[in-house]
């Protein structure tokens, strides 16, 4: 979007010069109206796995309104971090968006990189609990879903001390079961099938393996996929975007499920019908692309799909982790057929050549560069620069002028910054310039749920001469 870049510029100049929901939703964990905020780290901050599991809502429930924030900041703990002490980061990051669901994940920083040392754990078990009591405290009645932490890459790297991090990490997130138990909360296990993702990879590919966690702490855009994925099952969510079975012989509908189906024909051969689905497919951001594992906070481009490029680690890790198979199915299955090879067009563009024997079991275009899919990439693209605006806005506006204690400030510095603290013009139009970008992100989400709604497309199945 041009007005978004173009905003971001007048927003940097002006503080440089400041003095229904479908039955399909009825057992998901989100409900129309919620407003969900996640909370953490800097493995939140990288937007990966919050920007995945908001384009699959966007895409898998069009006509389901959510709201979606990021509070993930870098170097946090239950304590708080470089963006202020706890307090602050909930009454300023959090409490303000007044979310009814908020997703907590924090553990890695708090171990403290080393063996397992009892003082320390007990201030996080106390941080954890504080947490958990401030937000039922000042959001009556809101869903909390505890995020055991992501793991630290112990399996394709040395150990660094017996025993390794991420076994700490572990002991963590025991203690985060118990609490979600013993609050009745909701927990997701993140760090399980990541590691059984990295030794299935290290065992195929060890040079793949080592990309899934560049830096051992942070998992790559793609791998981020895989907590989105145990948070959406957590979620139930549905595994079918479609599911049509049609039968060439007696050119009748045998299924037609989260679809409609109109002008089925058979002629000369070749099969033709309309189809208006209830659904999108979920586009992964770095299938077809490369991707930081940190994108800049201004002037990011959003998702730029290649179809003619595969990411290889990418592709692994979808094949491993069975992201397509269980939460990606958009599946056709053609039977009757009598010519042994067929084209697939949809809106008169090439799909794919496939066997009359593929079509029979069913292929599952959720892969191919459809239509649909690319409906569902400008979907995502309208998803990372709203996520890109709040973090503009948050990031490089507001937290960095605001008057508190960074860890690699000098002492006494020789003069202070113009921050909100001592200067109340400065204040002020910080607020208002958070408040416009603010205004701009329920624009941006206005036109992410009127690009998601799915569009009539005309298929054919065409017999292959020769």
């Amino acid at each position: 979007m041009k007005l978004f870049y173009k905003f971001l510029t007048f927003v940097l100049l002006c503080t440089v010069c400041a003095p229904s929901a479908g039955a399909a939703t009825k057992k998901f964990f989100l409900k129309n109206g919620d407003r969900v905020c996640f909370y953490g780290d800097s493995i939140t901050e990288q937007r990966f796995y919050p920007a995945d599991v908001q384009t699959y809502v966007l895409t898998r429930f069009p006509h389901l309104h959510v709201r979606f924030v990021d509070a993930g900041v870098g170097g946090d703990r239950v304590t708080g971090g470089w963006a202020g002490p706890i307090n602050l980061r909930l009454k300023r990051d959090v409490f303000p968006f007044k979310p009814n669901v908020v997703t907590i994940m924090l553990g890695m920083n708090d171990a403290d990189y080393r063996p397992f040392n009892q003082a320390i754990f007990n201030t996080y078990r106390k941080g954890y609990e504080h947490i958990i009591k401030s937000l039922q405290s000042h959001l009556p009645g809101v869903r909390i879903v505890l995020l055991e932490t992501s793991p630290y890459d112990d399996v394709t790297q040395p150990l660094g001390f017996p025993g390794g991090y991420n076994a700490v990490l572990i002991r963590y997130n025991h203690f985060v079961q118990r609490l979600a138990k013993r609050n009745h909360l909701l927990c997701v296990d993140f760090n399980t099938p990541m590691v059984n993702v990295l030794k299935k990879a290290e065992k195929i590919n060890p040079t793949l393996a080592k990309k899934i966690f560049p830096s051992r702490v942070h998992p790559s855009a793609a791998a981020e996929m895989i907590m989105a994925q145990a948070l959406l099952k957590a979620w139930g969510a549905p595994a079918t975007v479609t599911n049509v079975r049609i039968n060439a012989a007696s050119a009748s509908v045998a299924l037609a499920d989260n679809t409609k189906i109109s002008g089925l024909k058979s002629s000369d051969g070749s099969l033709s019908w309309t189809q208006l689905d209830g659904s999108l497919p979920m586009p992964i951001i770095a299938l077809h692309e490369n991707w930081p594992q940190f994108p800049s906070w201004l002037f990011f481009l959003p998702p730029q799909p290649n179809p003619k490029y595969t990411n290889p680690t990418a592709a692994l890790i979808d094949n491993l982790s069975g992201f397509t198979r269980q939460l990606d199915r958009e599946m056709l299955t053609v039977n009757g057929l009598p010519a042994p090879q067929y084209k697939l067009l949809i809106d008169g563009k090439l799909i794919g050549q496939f066997t009359s024997k593929q079509l029979s079991v069913g292929i599952n275009l959720s892969r191919y560069f459809t239509p649909m899919l690319w409906q569902a990439y400008h979907v995502n693209n309208i998803v990372w620069e709203q996520i890109q605006d709040h973090f503009v806005a948050w990031h490089a506006v507001q937290t960095m002028l605001e008057n508190y204690s960074a860890p690699w400030a000098p002492p006494d510095p020789p003069s202070l910054p113009v921050t909100t603290e001592n200067d109340p013009a400065a204040a002020r139009a910080v607020a208002g310039v958070v408040k416009a970008m603010n205004k701009l992100g329920d624009v941006i989400g206005t036109e992410a749920h009127h690009a998601n709604i799915p569009r009539k497309h005309r298929y054919q199945l065409i017999p292959v001469s020769g």
